[in-house]
């Protein structure tokens, strides 16, 4: 007989594995129509009530749901990023026109504000989203440009189809793909000062829940 766990506290959401662990999942949960940052950054400049994105957490095998959050009117919590041991939120207030970043410890059910930025420091919230390690807010592929907006302020010069998977120190891993007339994927290495190419491979990089990467 098929085991089924009844999950309490949400509904109308699907459940997402979070990157980096296997006992995690995230479910963003709007109230109306689901729509990425950008899509609510422009409802509320056309003068609209966003009635908001919230994110819930589900850990495996239980299924117990932690809600850090509470859906409010005008503010977008995107999915969340796993960072040793610990959740990091990219929080939009568009009430009060400032980003936040949190940090959720589920062991001890303790949510706080990491840092907070005027919403004015990024010409637009489009590809805007937290990547690791270390810990970084930053802007994805915008006219093939990566930007890093905080904790330090650093652009370089990108293709069009690179997504940036991991820092090291120094160097920045993008992944990127291309048609030739199949589809491929290939990982380039960037100097985050330069954008300058340090190596290039084709296949992937696959984060595994113990922080090892997997090169195939």
């Amino acid at each position: 007989m098929i085991n089924i766990i009844k999950i309490h506290g949400i509904s109308d959401c699907y459940p997402e594995l979070i990157e980096g662990t296997s006992q995690w999942y995230y479910c963003q949960e709007s109230k109306k129509t689901f729509c990425d940052l950008y899509e609510a950054e422009e409802i509320v400049k056309l003068g609209h009530n966003f009635e908001g994105m919230n994110c819930h957490l589900i850990h495996y095998p239980e299924g117990t749901v932690h809600s850090p959050f509470e859906m409010k009117s005008n503010v977008y919590i995107e999915k969340p990023i796993w960072n040793n041991g610990k959740f990091n939120f990219l929080v939009v207030n568009f009430n009060l026109k400032v980003i936040q970043i949190y940090s959720y410890e589920p062991e001890y059910i303790r949510l706080s504000v990491m840092q907070e930025l005027p919403l004015s420091i990024t010409p637009d919230c489009y590809n805007l989203m937290l990547k690791g390690y270390p810990l970084m807010l930053c802007r994805d592929a915008n006219d093939g440009i990566y930007e890093i907006i905080w904790p330090e302020s650093k652009k370089i010069v990108i293709g069009k189809t690179e997504s940036l998977i991991v820092r090291d120190g120094n160097d920045l891993y993008f992944s990127r793909w291309y048609e030739d007339p199949e589809y491929h994927e290939s990982v380039i290495v960037r100097d985050v000062n330069t954008g300058a190419i340090n190596e290039e491979f084709d296949g992937y990089l696959r984060v595994l829940p113990n922080g090892i990467y997997w090169r195939i």
